[in-house]
């Protein structure tokens, strides 16, 4: 009697969406990244970035440029918010909506010999589908899944750049724009304004190292 094949656990879609965003932004290595893109990513995916098509590798560098490993040195991902919907024809794909903050230290800009920090602010919409066939041998960990289409609204960098006092007086009131100047560093989560977003709210802390198997 021929046993049954024993499916491997996989995270629900939200998270999987979630993690991979996550740990590609803050990938150390270029070799990390490169593994995660690939897992992550269909070779023949459609990318809209701020209305204008990109292919895959054009999209695989500006990913990059964000990351920890690329020259923006991004530090800190939040998820702000979430929303999915599942495929009929494929119950561990979906649609995934995720509005997003990147934080990160350049390693090009420096203002009075210590790095500027920057933000952006990213809307991202994903197809996610199960497109690579389950392979012969068993894999200690193996997913499916991957991005068959992204739709994505991403802001412009904004520079957060801290003076001394004694450049700056404190009561000095403060420069509004792409560089936001003060007497202290600013802490980037006052003053900001609020945003209603469908889904879940939630620290990336508790997203759990997306897991890859080599293919």
């Amino acid at each position: 009697m021929a046993s049954e094949r024993v499916l491997p656990r996989v995270p629900p879609l939200p998270v999987w969406a979630s993690s991979r965003l996550n740990s590609l932004l803050k990938s150390k290595t270029s070799d990390r990244f490169d593994r995660i893109f690939d897992a992550t990513f269909a070779q023949n995916v459609d990318v809209v970035l701020n209305g204008k098509s990109l292919t895959r590798d054009e999209y695989k560098k500006v990913l990059f440029a964000q990351s920890e490993a690329g020259p923006l040195g991004t530090t800190d991902v939040q998820i702000e918010g979430e929303t999915t919907a599942t495929l009929s024809q494929d119950r561990s794909g979906g649609f995934v909506g995720i509005f997003y903050t990147a934080v990160g230290t350049s390693k090009r800009i420096f203002v009075l010999g210590a790095p500027a920090r920057y933000k952006i602010v990213s809307s991202i919409n994903l197809t996610v589908e199960s497109t690579v066939p389950y392979p012969p041998t068993r894999l200690r960990y193996f997913d499916p899944r991957r991005i068959t289409a992204v739709n994505q609204v991403l802001s412009a960098r904004s520079l957060i750049v801290s003076f001394p006092g004694t450049v700056l007086p404190a009561n000095e009131a403060s420069i509004t724009g792409k560089v936001e100047l003060g007497p202290a560093p600013l802490n980037i989560s006052e003053g900001e304004e609020e945003f209603s977003v469908l889904g879940n709210s939630f620290s990336t802390a508790s997203l759990p190292e997306a897991e890859i198997d080599e293919e």
